[in-house]
Formats: C-alpha cells, structure tokens, sequence
C-alpha cells in the first residue's frame, strides 16, 4: 500500500513537472515568435531600432567614430548579461550527476540487451524516461532568464540594424580584412558585423561561464574540506 501511494506520488510530480515545463516551453515560443517576427518586419525594426539608436549611439555608437569597437563592446555586454544568469538558475551538481546517471545506464542497457535479460530492460527503459523528464526540467531552468534576455538580444539586433545602415562612412577594418564594406560585406549568408558581435558574445558568454565554474566550485571545495576536517 505504502509503496502503491509513493508510486502515485512520483506519478503526480512528474505530471504536474511535465505541465509546467509545456506552459514555459509555450510562453517562450511565444516570445520568440514575436521578436522574430518585429525582426523580420522592415518598418517594426526600423521604427524600434531607431527610437534605441538615439539612446545607444552616445553610449556605445560612440558617435559612429569606432563601429569595430561598438560591436566589441555590445557583444561584450551581451555576453555578460546573457552568461550571468545562466549560471545562477543551471544545477550543475545535478546536471553533472544526471550526466553521470545516463552514461551508467546507456553501459547497462547495452549489457542487458546483450544478455537479453527482458526484464531488466524494462526497469532500464523506465529509468531512463525518468531521467529524461529531469534533463528537460533543468534545461527548462536554465531557459528562464532567457524569457527576457530574448526581448533585449532582439533589441539589440534592431539597433545595431540601424546603427550599421546609418554609419556615415562604408569602409571598416576588421581583423581578418582591413578593407570591408561594413553594409554590405557577407560571409555566406550572414553580415560581417553580426558575425563579429555574435562571435564576440559567444566567446565572452563561454569564458565568463567557465570562471565562475572554477571560482564557484573552488569555493565549494573548500568549504566542503572545512566540514569534513571539523568532523574529524
């Protein structure tokens, strides 16, 4: 009876997470699909980007005298924002446990089907779909502070839109070419000037993230030591 009750229990929480995780998963498509949708309408993001342009140029437009270190800067900063709050809402213990915990099971999935040992595979199997709500719930905590980090990076792209199309003059040296056509360079499909932010966000985002691993679990460590040697 007791263990029927606790079954219904774990039945419930893993509904009640699953019902959560699809409201998040829909609010945030939906927040998505309007930022894309102003993005990808000409007059929305002219209108908005021009309205920041006016707050932006002074402060990271620099008066258009330096669009290379304009785009440095708003990656930068970007790249801050968005790796911050990352971190603080990402369980990484139990992220790396979870990791852990599949790559065990995936070893004794393969052995059982091996073994062909049908009834073990079945409790495997369900371990795993348990796992995987866990996975998805953690990815859904890590997604939440993009809910609003996905409005300002939108803002941000309708900004540097405008600010790159109203730089008075056309040619920019970038480090891999010192003669670009700032409106109109193109390495594939994307401009050079987004490149060049994204990259720079992607790079700072990584290195802020990893320093705040080895500084956050360094102290944990230690704390960790202290416990145990008081213990002692």
């Amino acid at each position: 009876m007791a263990e029927q009750n606790t079954q219904v229990s774990q039945q419930q929480a893993q509904q009640e997470a699953m019902r959560k995780m699809l409201s998040f998963q829909m609010i945030y498509m939906m927040v998505s699909l309007v930022m894309l949708f102003i993005v990808a309408s000409p007059s929305l993001r002219t209108y908005i980007g021009m309205g920041m342009n006016r707050v932006f140029v002074p402060l990271l437009g620099f008066n258009y005298m330096y669009p290379l270190i304009s785009l440095i800067f708003t990656g930068l900063i970007l790249g801050i924002i968005t790796s911050v709050p990352r971190y603080f809402f990402t369980d990484w213990v139990k992220m790396g446990q979870i990791q852990e915990r599949s790559r065990a099971l995936s070893k004794a999935i393969t052995e059982a089907y091996r073994n062909n040992q049908r009834d073990r595979l079945q409790k495997l199997q369900k371990i795993r779909m348990d796992m995987a709500l866990d996975q998805q719930v953690i990815s859904m905590n890590t997604l939440k502070p993009f809910m609003v980090l996905t409005v300002f990076t939108f803002l941000i792209f309708a900004w540097l839109y405008v600010f790159v199309g109203e730089i008075p003059y056309r040619v920019v040296a970038f480090p891999w070419d010192f003669n670009v056509n700032i409106q109109l360079a193109h390495a594939w499909i994307f401009p050079y000037w987004i490149i060049m932010y994204a990259l720079v966000s992607l790079v700072v985002g990584y290195f802020i993230t990893m320093v705040m691993k080895l500084v956050d679990f360094t102290y944990k460590i230690r704390e960790l030591e202290k416990k145990t040697q008081t213990v002692d």
